[in-house]
């Protein structure tokens, strides 16, 4: 049974909640589970029970601390890419956290390498994501929920309406922001009231380990036996019941070694680097637009149009007051920085400036921290000019394209193809999510 499903059978969310949640996920992609949690309508506890429900096996959800013995036993990057991390390990099992208990070919190749017997915990995508950013430095997009922005419930939002008038609409300060944009890269998990980083360039360059939190929450809690320890004896017993020394028998005479092979190793195949991409023409775009059938298509597509008019150019993601790094293309634009970009929406900036008017921007950037951290992640300074367009899929903003000619480089002003191609991506949104539906 799909968890949509679920969902719906144990009355845990409304039809209505589900089609947003779908709708959510086809723009901003991970699993549904996440969508229904950054969006307010379901808690992570509830969705860590249902979960374990689905799949018949063990569930957890909370701060969680993998035992470094059980980490030691697995390779991490295999770990990155299969999505799973050890918990706890004894004398014969080993708990292995995972977003996918189907998965057995893994999880029984685990088993036969570590010599345990694997027992799997299922866990929340984002929980797994902050998990492998924090002990396997994993580089995966960061999202609204590991800032802490997920929407209020239904109900919380309307108990807020009465105070919205006298409060002011920016939920934290820039300050805090920062902080809470320096714990997300590293997983999260500072205790409340740690001091903000500052040189969050640094920290990301440098990678340093984040703090340890304690805390393991497991809906269904797998007990492990404590590990089995003999009883030393006491040692004037030992020497007493010792038998005595025997002479070693003569060793035979050498036998001279054989000439010295040389040893061949079979070498790695050399994989090739990918070609870059090639840009597209406008009417290549259109029709690209036309076939695709994911967002990953949608943002190859935009990008590879943007390449041949740019040298940068990327696109971020819109939840809320927070924008993120989602893909990237051009000069000196890599991936992994462009997955750790964070930009706060509390403070004035271009970047708000474009998600206030929902118009598109032609200029320089506003200098001030947000922005700094973008070109240091970049890897350059500011641009002489820059345009940010918005992209908005059923009246919703939910992407910016930015694009630019590198550092102290005019942007050429032209962005009538751009504003069409725009309007392409709300349409392949659009019969992505009926076809998501109608699944």
């Amino acid at each position: 049974m799909r968890l949509g499903e679920l969902l719906l059978q144990e009355n845990v969310i409304t039809p209505e909640a589900l089609e947003e949640a779908l709708e959510s996920q086809v723009v901003h992609g991970g699993r549904l589970g996440t969508n229904l949690v950054e969006l307010g309508l379901l808690s992570e506890q509830e969705l860590a029970r249902l979960l374990g429900k689905q799949h018949n096996v063990a569930s957890a959800s909370g701060e969680m601390v993998p035992d470094p013995r059980a980490l030691e036993l697995v390779d991490i990057n295999e770990a990155d890419e299969k999505d799973y991390l050890p918990m706890r390990v004894d004398a014969t099992r080993m708990s292995v956290a995972v977003i996918n208990p189907q998965d057995l070919e893994t999880l029984d190749a685990l088993a036969f390498r570590t010599g345990k017997r694997v027992v799997p915990v299922v866990i929340p995508e984002f929980r797994m994501n902050q998990l492998q950013r924090r002990y396997c430095k994993a580089f995966r997009a960061m999202r609204a929920i590991d800032m802490n922005a997920v929407r209020p419930s239904r109900a919380q939002q309307e108990a807020q309406k009465a105070a919205a008038a006298e409060q002011s609409p920016d939920l934290i300060s820039e300050e805090e922001f920062q902080s809470l944009y320096a714990r997300a890269l590293t997983g999260g998990g500072a205790p409340p009231g740690a001091e903000p980083v500052l040189d969050l360039v640094e920290m990301v360059e440098d990678e340093a380990p984040a703090p340890i939190v304690e805390g393991y929450v497991t809906e269904a809690p797998v007990e492990l036996p404590p590990l089995e320890v003999p009883e030393l004896l006491p040692e004037a017993l030992v020497l007493e019941e010792a038998p005595p020394p025997v002479a070693p028998p003569k060793p035979p005479p050498p036998v001279p070694a054989p000439p010295p092979v040389a040893s061949v190793r079979p070498r790695a195949p050399v994989v090739a680097p990918e070609p870059p991409p090639t840009p597209l023409t406008f009417a290549e775009a259109q029709a690209e637009l036309g076939r695709s059938l994911d967002r990953e298509q949608v943002a190859t597509t935009v990008l590879r149009f943007a390449l041949g008019k740019w040298k940068r150019s990327l696109l971020l993601s819109v939840q809320g007051n927070l924008v993120t790094g989602w893909r990237g293309m051009g000069q000196g634009v890599r991936e992994a920085a462009v997955k750790r970009i964070g930009i706060g929406l509390q403070a004035p900036s271009t970047f708000r400036l474009v998600r206030d008017t929902r118009s598109h921007y032609v200029g320089p950037v506003r200098r001030d921290a947000a922005s700094g951290l973008f070109y240091k992640l970049l890897g350059g300074d500011y641009p002489t000019t820059a345009v940010i367009l918005p992209l908005l899929v059923r009246g919703k903003l939910v992407h910016l394209l930015y694009v630019d000619n590198g550092p102290g480089q005019l942007t050429p002003p032209d962005v009538g193809e751009l504003l069409i191609l725009s309007q392409g991506v709300n349409r392949s949104y659009e019969a992505m999510i009926r076809r998501r539906k109608s699944a």
